[in-house]
């Protein structure tokens, strides 16, 4: 066997510089260059919690690192995070200012615009999008609604069938009593695409009966939904004959099965959620014969070998009686192997083809983060060729072995995992070894390097009641995402656990089925800057649509309910004009007008366009966390039962009052509605707006709103817009029209303002509307929208929300344009009780984060500290500490916390 080793693999690799090997030194070094000048980033989020009640806040840090090095990145300043349903929406979007390559947020998860269900959260920068959405950092998360009802369903039949389906499902209540008579609506779904909708009522023994086609017949990835008007109830994949349905793929090493070698494969198998689950079984050939076992080692992850023999077909046969093909096999090609030992200081590669090939010429490229760790050209003859390669060369992480033909086309690629003992060190020092209830509590924190040196770093520290949220130790963190899932393809089931347990072969199984990310980037065009601060930008043109020069341009904003911005600025030759120098936000609620004025001082004949920020949609093909229903999940279930005991608990407390609930007729989605509960005299949703999309706004209050209609304040010509006699203030999204108005004291020319809004916008634009008129109702606006002095005796409110969220933006308004942009915001600190020995015994406090601390810092001694109160809670605590230093380095540390039992 032809051996190259690592001294002249790595000293001697271009000895030869003639011909191709200049083109392929060339090549190497375009993508070195590029992944050295421009490193895509890598953003991690760390939250306090996996699991959250409805009303709670959901706690985070984000770190921002080069590819390259793992080191913080300071060139993006903006950073924005998402929370997206099943549904693949935008519940909420923040944007939060960065600092040193860290930010942090929160997000209160109201019950307006949040449910029941499973989300995810999404982070990136403008910049990241250069490398696409798919290398955006998504984790799981699920919401879990305390007050929502649970069902059960019992399926008593199943039959699908080509493109007919039907069902017969009992639905019970938590008590086991049929939901007779209950409006549901029944979804049939493959992945996160709709087959199916049906609306039905259940019958007086809690019976529902389908039997109907659908269209567009689906593969094995189908599941089927029940639920109501507010929450997810049930949602159960589709067992056919009895199977549940699967998936198993596999994968050879290097990329094809070449016949007459011996190759190691990769398989996977996942249930309809993309979930792994362990299959096991035998590999046939097409006349029956037996080649390969095959058996699951994680996560339904496992690894085989057989030689494959020319013009054979394979299948894989399960225990369980399923069938999977496996790839073709191909007569011609070449063959690339890692052994990748755990006692062994260095990895091997094998590079072997098929005989045609024999005297060809090949060029082999190690990778690691994108920038070259060793290449060579080499020379088929009539021998497998074997490299050795000292792991020393490789840092920790997910590194990429390439080969390519004489012309420098990929052949063959394997990603292999390398892992030092280089992580940061992290220890924690409580000042007394029990805690009770409610106790102060004062821990020291060390951190060193992977060489015992101190070091200076930041840390995001979460203490979370071990008696309310189970965490898994083998979930996503720092060390996993930034060293493996990041570069991986796909969701990684508990990635932790590969460090916890690492065991080779389950390691080496990731590695052959999920994949890596390819740092090649030979055309890469910098489509998408770093966004260095929160701008305004935008451009003034004339009626001709030509660019308005030396124009003044103003821009005032109202930042939450007293903040106030005013900023000016002259357009450029191109009629350009940008606002930058803004201040720290702390409040994301801001609305602005901007306005330009001619030479003349007029704001006539000018109008005003803003760059808008297109942000990436959501495009997975489904939710990368588990889709089985939420009252089924265990640590879910366990959540769900600790909140219970927890709320039983408070009602012991006489002076603790129990949430009180108040339901309304319709509640609209995202509506700044100012009423805490939501209500409102009368409310018209989406759904009633359906056939009225093309009529505008105006006329679509003069058909729904009952009363509204144009007429007089009594004993005046003045005009008003009323309902049953009361006049009515508009307000958009949460913002007052009025607001916005600069024209004359005129109350008619106001009119006149108000109405080119209201036939500006269409009913397809609407949300929603809810019209104010009783007390109960309107009291919240009149408290803020009126003088102190006014009566609102015979005034009444409506509240439009919008489907964009944006207030009353108008942009063809000559010479105005309002907007609400999203600004960046810096997080609000979390709120650490400190009690007082009267307050210890007297206030309940079940906290299920019992501390969230973003931006711990160490000092040149490593030393850094943290302090809070336990809460009433004696479940125990569990502090999750993870972070960085400035050189690339990373921790994570878990430490239990006891609390003395009464």
């Amino acid at each position: 066997m032809n051996k190259l080793f690592l001294f002249c693999f790595l000293v001697l690799p271009f000895y030869f510089s003639y011909g191709q090997s200049d083109l392929f030194t060339k090549k190497i070094q375009l993508t070195d260059s590029l992944n050295t000048y421009h490193p895509r980033e890598k953003l991690f989020i760390h939250y306090d919690k996996p699991f959250y009640t409805l009303k709670d806040t959901l706690w985070l840090k984000g770190y921002i690192f080069t590819a390259d090095l793992n080191k913080p990145n300071d060139s993006s300043r903006i950073a924005y995070v998402e929370l997206i349903n099943e549904n693949r929406e935008v519940v909420k979007r923040l944007s939060l200012q960065c600092f040193s390559g860290t930010f942090f947020g929160n997000i209160f998860l109201d019950d307006k615009n949040f449910k029941q269900g499973a989300y995810v959260l999404r982070a990136y920068t403008n910049y990241l999008r250069n490398f696409g959405d798919s290398l955006f950092f998504e984790s799981p998360l699920k919401i879990v609604d305390l007050l929502a009802e649970e069902w059960k369903a019992v399926v008593k039949e199943i039959n699908l069938q080509k493109d007919r389906i039907s069902i017969l499902t009992m639905l019970k209540n938590a008590d086991q009593q049929p939901l007779a008579n209950k409006r549901i609506t029944v979804r049939l779904k493959s992945k996160s695409r709709n087959l199916l909708r049906l609306s039905t009522v259940t019958d007086n023994s809690g019976y529902i009966k389908i039997d109907t086609v659908f269209k567009n017949p689906a593969n094995n990835d189908l599941s089927f939904e029940i639920e109501d008007r507010d929450n997810l109830k049930l949602k159960l994949p589709l067992k056919i004959n009895g199977k549940e349905q699967a998936d198993l793929q596999f994968f050879p090493e290097g990329g094809k099965f070449i016949a007459g070698k011996l190759q190691t494969t990769g398989f996977k198998a996942v249930d309809i959620y993309g979930k792994g689950i362990n299959k096991n079984g035998v590999i046939k050939d097409s006349k029956g014969a037996e080649v390969a076992v095959f058996s699951a080692i994680h996560k339904g992850m496992g690894i085989t070998s057989f030689t494959p023999r020319q013009n054979e077909v394979y299948t894989a046969y399960t225990a369980d009686g399923m069938k999977f093909l496996l790839p073709p096999v191909e007569n011609s090609g070449t063959v690339l192997q890692v052994v990748h030992s755990k006692n062994s200081d260095s990895i091997k590669i094998v590079i072997d083809a098929s005989e045609d090939l024999k005297g060809s010429i090949f060029y082999l490229s190690a990778t690691a983060r994108g920038v070259s760790a060793a290449r060579a050209r080499l020379r088929f003859v009539n021998k497998p060729i074997e490299v050795n390669i000292s792991k020393n060369v490789f840092p920790s992480g997910v590194n990429r072995i390439t080969l390519y033909d004489a012309k420098l086309n990929p052949l063959n690629e394997r990603v292999v995992f390398i892992k030092h003992d280089d992580d940061l060190k992290i220890t924690v020092q409580p000042h007394k070894e029990i805690y009770k209830k409610k106790d102060s509590v004062h821990l020291f924190l060390h951190v060193q390097n992977s060489r015992s040196e101190n070091v200076e770093g930041s840390l995001s520290v979460a203490v979370i009641d071990t008696g309310q949220v189970k965490i898994n130790k083998h979930a996503e963190n720092i060390i996993s995402y930034m060293l493996l899932s990041s570069d991986l393809k796909g969701h990684i089931e508990e990635p932790y656990y590969y460090f916890n347990n690492p065991e080779p072969e389950a390691l080496e199984a990731l590695m052959l089925t999920q994949g890596w990310v390819d740092y090649t980037r030979n055309d890469f065009v910098q489509k998408f800057k770093y966004e260095n601060t929160f701008a305004i930008s935008g451009s003034v043109s004339d009626i001709f649509n030509k660019p308005s020069r030396n124009v003044n341009v103003a821009l005032f904003a109202k930042v939450g309910s007293d903040g106030s911005i005013f900023m000016d600025t002259t357009t450029n030759e191109r009629g350009r004009f940008v606002f930058n120098r803004f201040p720290l936000f702390e409040n994301d609620t801001v609305s602005a007008v901007i306005r330009a004025l001619n030479k003349r001082g007029k704001a006539f004949n000018v109008g005003i366009e803003l760059d808008k920020i297109d942000y990436p949609p959501y495009n997975a093909d489904f939710l990368p966390v588990s889709s089985r229903p939420i009252v089924l999940d265990t640590l879910v279930k366990k959540y769900i039962t600790d909140q219970n005991r927890i709320e039983a608990e408070k009602r012991k407390d006489k002076e603790y009052l129990g949430e009180v609930v108040v339901t309304t007729k319709a509640r609209i989605a995202g509506s700044k509605n100012l009423n805490e509960d939501g209500g409102s005299d009368q409310a018209i949703t989406e759904s009633a707006l359906n056939n009225l999309a093309k009529e505008s706004l105006l006329d679509v209050l003069y058909k729904k709103v009952d009363g509204f209609t144009k007429g007089v304040r009594p004993k005046t010509f003045i005009n008003v817009y009323k309902i049953h006699g009361d006049e009515v203030y508009f307000v958009i999204d949460g913002i007052d029209v009025k607001w916005f108005y600069e024209g004359s004291s005129n109350h008619n020319d106001y009119i006149q303002f108000l109405d080119t809004y209201l036939k500006y916008f269409s009913g397809e634009d609407i949300k929603g509307i809810e019209v104010m008129r009783s007390g109960r109702y309107k009291n919240p606006y009149s408290s803020r929208l009126l003088h102190p002095l006014q009566s609102d005796w015979d005034i009444c409110y409506i509240e439009i929300t919008t489907k964009t969220g944006e207030g009353p933006f108008m942009k063809r308004t000559p010479g105005v344009y309002l907007y609400k942009p999203l600004v960046p915001v810096v997080g609000k600190q979390f709120y650490n009780p400190k009690y007082t020995p009267e307050e210890e015994s007297t206030l309940p406090d079940f906290r299920s984060t019992i501390y969230w601390a973003p931006h711990v810092i160490t000092d040149k001694n490593g030393v850094g500290h943290i302090s809070f109160y336990t809460s009433q809670s004696n479940s125990g605590c569990l502090i999750i500490m993870q972070g960085t230093d400035f050189n690339g380095g990373m921790g994570v540390h878990y430490e239990t916390l006891k609390i003395k039992e009464d």
